[in-house]
């Protein structure tokens, strides 16, 4: 998808299309299967599924806020239920009639990866999966639309022609891409703390946006349109920002049903298991 995303304005401005023989099918496949992993990796990294909630503001994944006595997605007794069974079998207090600190997340945490795997091993995840499914899929729009926003809207603002707007946009594309060098030789190293690792992986997004912004104005510049192929593409590029919204909403939403459907499939099927009658053994 984000290879349609970069060939769209050569498209629209000079008529140009993709060739439809094979061996240029071929290597668009590879290049869209490499961008692919790319704009992924970039979501999966500057996009967490925790998220900031309670008194200290500490970063929280949902399936450890759904277990807090004040959060009411999942029902209190389903809550202590969840909570005997974790300690019946695992031996770990998930302490539901607390609000989680960073010991008790760490527990709850624990608890519901041991959760998945029961679930997995009894192949009784179907929901669930599905649900980590959509909301890696529209992590995934999020980071294609935000990157479709910042390139087109560059290619939209080349209509706009001086010297020193070209100067400018030059400065940034040589400033983006030393940062991004200097971002990604830091991320090369092991960054314990996850919340500055976050606000590095942001920080990156943040720089590749502008530098894709100041590419596509460059490219304007070299590929000049209309003034109406210009507004198209502003217009096409409110409508990406308008995706990355919505995206970055169903994102969420899918992403806390993921976990609240883990517990409750989890309960389920403990429910389900200690109420299956054993057949009986006869002696010989």
């Amino acid at each position: 998808m984000f290879l349609a995303v970069l060939w769209m304005p050569f498209g629209l401005i000079k008529n140009s299309w993709p060739s439809s023989n094979w061996s240029s099918a071929i290597i668009a496949a590879v290049f869209a299967y490499i961008l692919g992993h790319l704009t992924q990796s970039i979501a999966t990294n500057a996009i967490p599924s925790w998220e900031v909630k309670g008194p200290t503001g500490k970063n929280r994944y949902p399936s450890e806020i759904y277990l807090d006595p004040a959060d009411e997605e999942l029902p209190e007794p389903s809550k202590g239920k969840i909570s005997e069974l974790m300690e019946k079998q695992f031996g770990l207090k998930l302490q539901v009639d607390k609000v989680g600190d960073d010991a008790i997340d760490k527990v709850r945490n624990n608890a519901f990866l041991f959760a998945r795997q029961i679930l997995i091993q009894g192949k009784a995840v179907s929901y669930a999966e599905q649900f980590q499914g959509m909301y890696a899929l529209t992590r995934g729009l999020v980071s294609v639309f935000a990157l479709a926003f910042a390139y087109w809207l560059g290619w939209a603002a080349a209509v706009v022609r001086s010297r020193l707007v070209v100067s400018a946009a030059v400065f940034i594309i040589a400033g983006s891409l030393l940062a991004l060098v200097n971002i990604s030789a830091v991320l090369l190293r092991k960054i314990s703390d996850p919340l500055r690792k976050c606000k590095v992986e942001l920080g990156y997004t943040a720089v590749l946006l502008i530098a894709l912004l100041g590419i596509g104005y460059g490219l304007g510049i070299r590929y000049t349109g209309t003034p109406s192929q210009s507004a198209l593409l502003a217009f096409l590029a409110a409508w990406a920002l308008i995706a990355c919204l919505r995206a970055y909403g169903a994102y969420k939403f899918f992403a806390g049903r993921f976990a609240s459907t883990v517990w409750r499939d989890y309960l389920a099927y403990n429910v389900k298991a200690g109420s299956t009658p054993k057949p009986n053994v006869e002696k010989e």
